[in-house]
C-alpha cells in the first residue's frame, strides 16, 4: 500500500500543476485597438475627361488601402492616388478601405460618383483604323497573324524570352478567331467559332460561348509610355485567354495591330499581332 501510494503521488501533483496553469482565469487580459478613424478621401472630375475621376486617400499614417471601384476601370486599386474610368451614365459608390499603423482594424470612407452622359469616343484615326471608320455600321474585324512572333511573352514590356511563336505556330482554333470592333454604340465581340484555347488547362481547346453586348473604351495616353489603351470589361480579352482586359496599342495601321498586356495573375507581358479580315 505504501509503494503504490508513493509511485503515484509524483503523477497527481504534476497534474494538479497542468490544470493550474491552464486555467484561463489566472490568464492576463490583452488590450485590443481600437478601430482606426475613417480615412480622409477626395474625389474629383478629371479637368480633361468628364468620365474620369480622381481619388485620393489624403489621410496619415494608413499602411494599407484597397479601393472597392464597382463599374470603374479599374475596378480596385491600392494607390494613394489614381485615376478611374467610368464609361457608362450613371452614380456609383467608392469605397476605400485602410488600416492604420497602431489601429485594431480596417475602416472604411465612402462616396457617390456621378456620370451624366456615357464616355464618348472621338473620330480619331486610331478609332478609324480600328473600326473599319466612323460611318461603318457593320465595324472591322481582327485575327492573328500568320507571321513569327503572332504571340510573345517575356518578363518585361516587349521581351520575348519566355516564347515567340512561329510562322503558323498557331493553332486552327485560334486563326479562326475574330475580334471585332464598331464605332457607333463601342461594340466589341470575339467570335471563337465555338473554340477558345485554354491556358489554364494545358493550352486544351475547349468549347466556349463568349458574352455579347460588351462595350470597350479607347483611352488617350492611357499606357505607361503614352500609348492609346483599349479598355475591356473584366473578363473579357483579346487573342489570348490569360490576357487584358487592358491593351496597350504597340502599332495599329489600317492592316496591322501589336497590343501588348499584362499576363492574369502573375508577372509578364503579352505582344499580340493581330491583322484586319
Amino acid at each position: 500500500m505504501f509503494l503504490r501510494h508513493k509511485y503515484f503521488s509524483p503523477l497527481l501533483f504534476a497534474a494538479i500543476i497542468l490544470l493550474a496553469a491552464c486555467d484561463p482565469s489566472i490568464d492576463e487580459d490583452i488590450a485590443i485597438p481600437a478601430l482606426p478613424e475613417s480615412p480622409t478621401i477626395s474625389i474629383e472630375v478629371s479637368p480633361d475627361d468628364p468620365n474620369k475621376v480622381i481619388i485620393k486617400d489624403l489621410s496619415d499614417n494608413f499602411f494599407s488601402r484597397v479601393w472597392d471601384l464597382p463599374g470603374g476601370t479599374p475596378e480596385t486599386s491600392t494607390l494613394q492616388i489614381d485615376t478611374i474610368l467610368y464609361q457608362k451614365k450613371g452614380t456609383y459608390e467608392i469605397t476605400l478601405h485602410a488600416s492604420k499603423v497602431g489601429g485594431g482594424g480596417t475602416s472604411i470612407a465612402k462616396e457617390n460618383i456621378s456620370f451624366e452622359a456615357d464616355a464618348v469616343l472621338d473620330c480619331s484615326e486610331e478609332i478609324t483604323f480600328l473600326t473599319g471608320g466612323c460611318d461603318n455600321p457593320v465595324g472591322k474585324c481582327w485575327t492573328f497573324s500568320r507571321a513569327p512572333g503572332a504571340v510573345s511573352v517575356g518578363p518585361d514590356p516587349g521581351s520575348t524570352e519566355w516564347f515567340s511563336s512561329l510562322a503558323d505556330g498557331l493553332t486552327a482554333e485560334q486563326y479562326d478567331d475574330s475580334f471585332c470592333f464598331t464605332f457607333e454604340g463601342s461594340s466589341f465581340q470575339y467570335d471563337n467559332n465555338g473554340q477558345t484555347i485554354d491556358p489554364f488547362n494545358g493550352y486544351a481547346a475547349i468549347d466556349f460561348t463568349p458574352p455579347t453586348d460588351l462595350k470597350y473604351f479607347l483611352q488617350a495616353n492611357g499606357g505607361p509610355n503614352g500609348e492609346t489603351r483599349i479598355i475591356l470589361p473584366e473578363g473579357a480579352f483579346m487573342g489570348v485567354m490569360d490576357s487584358g482586359p487592358l491593351y496597350d496599342i504597340i502599332l495599329l495601321t489600317e492592316d496591322e495591330m501589336v497590343v501588348r498586356s499584362q499576363i492574369l495573375g502573375t508577372e509578364g507581358w503579352f505582344d499580340l499581332y493581330f491583322v484586319a479580315r
